[in-house]
Parts: structure tokens; sequence; C-alpha cells
């Protein structure tokens, strides 16, 4: 799957213009029909998904445009179109790795995309081919999963910071 990382890959995003932000339902008339299909099915079914939300983003000279999916501050995943084609990046941690694991046979899908993701810091950053309707669906399954435990967790909270309070001057008085 090196091909997916590479910068000729990311060179065939259909969205490559930064200044032209593609409508969200673009893939479905710029796609042939079946990965229009597939972009729709995926769409659908990501936005039914408790709380997930989506936002067409610019991410950068590699990635170009995307469609991201959260749940609140949480990123759940991106969607790429490159060429006549969709894929997915999503992050997993050790905890939702091993959750996933745990939670019986991993499709062989998801598990190539797990073992060949890059880790950075906490995360794995995989990436999935959904060239056709069987991995749309297997993709579908653990995005739910994930989406319900990104639920789970509460908002990470910032602690407020602190300011420095004002010391009275060598008269007494308080400066303004």
């Amino acid at each position: 799957m090196s091909r997916a990382r590479s910068s000729a890959y990311w060179a065939a995003n259909r969205y490559a213009d930064e200044a032209a932000e593609p409508p969200a339902l673009a893939p479905l008339k710029d796609l042939p029909a079946a990965a229009g299909a597939r972009f729709k099915a995926l769409r659908t079914g990501l936005l039914a998904l408790d709380g997930v939300a989506e936002t067409v983003r610019y991410m950068g000279v590699t990635w170009r445009w995307a469609w991201e999916y959260g749940v609140g501050n949480r990123k759940l995943c991106w969607i790429h179109v490159v060429g006549d084609e969709l894929a997915a990046t999503f992050t997993m941690s050790d905890a939702e790795e091993d959750r996933l694991a745990r939670a019986g046979r991993v499709p062989a899908d998801i598990k190539q995309a797990l073992e060949t993701g890059q880790r950075t810091g906490p995360l794995k950053w995989c990436w999935i081919s959904l060239d056709d309707r069987r991995s749309v669906d297997t993709f579908l399954r653990l995005a739910a999963r994930k989406a319900g435990w990104l639920a789970e967790r509460p908002p990470v909270q910032r602690a407020p910071r602190l300011r420095a309070r004002r010391q009275p001057d060598a008269s007494g008085d308080e400066p303004e």
C-alpha cells in the first residue's frame, strides 16, 4: 500500500485547487457511476451515525481537499477522491486497536490498513481503498464502532490559563 502514501498518488486528487472548495456532493456528479454510488453510500452511512458531522476541508498540499467526518471535535475519518476512486484515512489509538481485536474477527481490509498504518505519537494513521461496495460496507462498520467509542469519552478540556495576579506597587496602590 505504499502507493497510497506517495506524492504521485496524492497528486491525482480530483479536487486539487486550494482556492476552489468542492461542494459536498460534487463527487456524485464528478465520479463515474459506480464510484459515485459508493461515495453516496459512504457519505449517507457516515452521516447517519449519531453525532457525526461532515466538513469539506483543504488539508494541505499533500491531501488537498478531503471530506472530514468527526464526532464533536474528534476526527472519525477523512474521505479522499483520488482520480476516479475513493479512499479513507482513519486513526486508531492502541486502546481502540485492542478493543477492535477483542470484538472478534477483524476484516482483512481493516487488518491490512492497521498493519501498514503509520504511527505518529499516540495514533496510527491508516489508509484503506474503497474500490468496491464490500470495502465501503466494511469501512462503515468500523466507522460505526469508532464513532461509538469517540462518543463514550468526554471531550478533552483544556485547563484554564492562569493569569499572574498584579502586585500593588510600593505605595500600596493597585496598578490600573
